[in-house]
């Protein structure tokens, strides 16, 4: 009978149950407008520019939100009380309805069942003629109409344009880290340009052209730090590219032979070692004052043939002039001709004034690409060092080293001991006597050539590491000061600070 009564009512009360959603779905929207209407009111008061998307997003999840907990909590449990009021309500029922359904729905005793019988059958009948769009008609919810309202504030506040940003035009300022650098890059090229000035070289010209033109272009206004290490890499490039035009080492050794060759005789012994030892300004010097050359017959025919094994050795080398006056030189000594023996010997010297010259000009590009490499790590911001301290530290630390310390300005450390270097000769006496030389200018000069392979080897290591990695500044500087201080001297050479 329960079944049967409650078919009766199902109409009624699947009505009920959509009326019901329908208020829980417009609630929803009434909520998810409320919270549209304060995204956008945010979206144009902060210029927040996603306003828009959340205002819409609460729109749509409003009211989905809202239908998705009805299906889950109306729908499984109906409710079959309110549908049977609402049928005694509109006829008059006076409570027939739901009383057969509470009749039905529990256990009757046995003295009261035929007047249940009676209630379940007169309930039956008028259900029979219940229409449910009478009894439970749709109406819209309350707050339809405010639910309306609000969505379409919200939606009109979401479009709304947001007030354009006005945007002031003006030079960008440059960075000060960088034009920094290029004040100091500048004046670096400006030592260069005093040492250059009474050189006419083209290709220093134009060297020292490109350079001030790229330091010009470090203080321009929005040059990041990028732009900045590739300018400084470019002025890099173009240093080492006029340094290799210059053939130092090759011209080094033409003058070396040359050198080691002279060397054998006693007239040209001075200039000889000189230019074998690279000191070419002493060289150039001796040549220069050459007035006669005296030669007996054996020194001359030996002097001359090495002279022109030298000659022919450098014919191929860097500079064929060199070996030209070689020849000259070894001519005129062999055929006792001091005019054009002096000459030769004098062109030699010039040669040598130039290679020096070409030597203290590379040393000066060199100390050059040190400078620039210090900019490009300044540039980067990438040193942690914190300053100088000229005092020594006491104390030791777990920690890595923040500044450059140590007496590097003061006295030498004494070592408490006193050297004294005294030569010793000896006399001959009778019978046997044995001689052997343990220093000869031949041995000093290939130790010399030695030193200034592996110092150049070592120098080009060092400096490799010091433009790959990240080492302090003041550290930095250690290197370079210790290569500079054990540097294979040449003739008198200015050294650049």
């Amino acid at each position: 009978m329960t079944e049967e009564l409650r078919s009766k009512l199902q109409p009624v009360q699947r009505r009920q149950l959509f009326q019901s959603m329908s208020t829980w779905v417009i609630t929803g929207l009434l909520c998810g407008a409320a919270i549209g209407i304060g995204c956008a009111l945010a979206r144009l008061a902060v210029h927040w520019l996603d306003g828009s998307w959340m205002a819409a997003a609460a729109l749509i999840a409003g009211p989905a939100l809202a239908g998705l907990a009805a299906i889950v909590l109306l729908m499984p449990r109906p409710n079959w009380v309110a549908a049977a009021r609402a049928v005694d309500h509109h006829y008059g029922l006076k409570d027939r309805t739901e009383s057969a359904l509470d009749f039905a729905s529990r256990h009757i005793p046995a003295d009261k069942q035929a007047f249940a019988e009676l209630q379940l059958a007169d309930a039956m009948r008028h259900l029979d003629t219940v229409e449910p769009e009478v009894v439970a008609p749709f109406k819209a919810p309350r707050l339809l109409t405010g639910a309306l309202v609000a969505t379409a504030a919200a939606v009109i506040f979401s479009l709304i344009p947001l007030k354009q940003e006005e945007l002031v035009a003006g030079p960008t300022v440059p960075d000060e880290q960088i034009v920094a650098e290029a004040l100091a890059i500048e004046e670096s090229i400006k030592e260069l340009e005093e040492e250059f000035q009474n050189d006419s070289d083209p290709g220093l010209e134009q060297l020292l052209k490109e350079l001030k033109q790229k330091t010009e272009e470090l203080k321009d206004p929005g040059v990041d730090v990028k732009e900045a290490l590739a300018k400084i890499s470019e002025m890099q490039a173009a240093i080492q590219s006029a340094q290799s035009q210059s053939s130092l080492e090759q011209v080094d050794q033409q003058l070396q032979e040359v050198g080691e060759a002279m060397a054998s005789a006693k007239a040209l012994e001075g200039a000889g070692q000189a230019l074998a030892e690279g000191k070419y300004d002493k060289a150039m010097k001796e040549l220069a004052e050459l007035s006669e050359l005296e030669f007996d017959r054996n020194e001359a025919r030996t002097t001359a043939e090495k002279l022109k094994k030298a000659a022919k050795r450098s014919s191929n080398g860097a500079d064929g002039a060199i070996s030209d006056a070689a020849k000259d030189l070894a001519d005129g000594i062999e055929e006792d001709d001091d005019d054009k023996a002096l000459a030769g010997a004098r062109k030699l010297g010039e040669k040598a004034g130039k290679q020096a010259r070409k030597k203290r000009i590379n040393d000066l590009l060199n100390a050059e690409l040190a400078e620039l490499s210090d900019r490009k790590c300044n540039c980067q911001q990438n040193s942690t060092a914190k300053g100088k301290k000229k005092q020594k530290s006491t104390s030791s630390s777990s920690n890595w080293g923040m500044s450059e310390s140590g007496n590097i300005d003061g006295d030498a450390t004494s070592l408490n001991s006193e050297v004294n270097r005294e030569q010793v000769a000896g006399m001959a006496g009778e019978g046997d006597s044995d001689f052997e030389t343990s220093s000869s200018s031949e041995g000093r000069q290939e130790a010399q050539r030695g030193y200034k392979d592996v110092y150049q080897q070592y120098k080009k290591m060092s400096e490799a590491v010091l433009e790959n990695e990240q080492i302090p500044l003041g550290h930095r500087q250690t290197i370079r000061r210790y290569f500079e201080s054990i540097r294979p001297q040449q003739s008198e050479e200015p050294e650049k600070n």
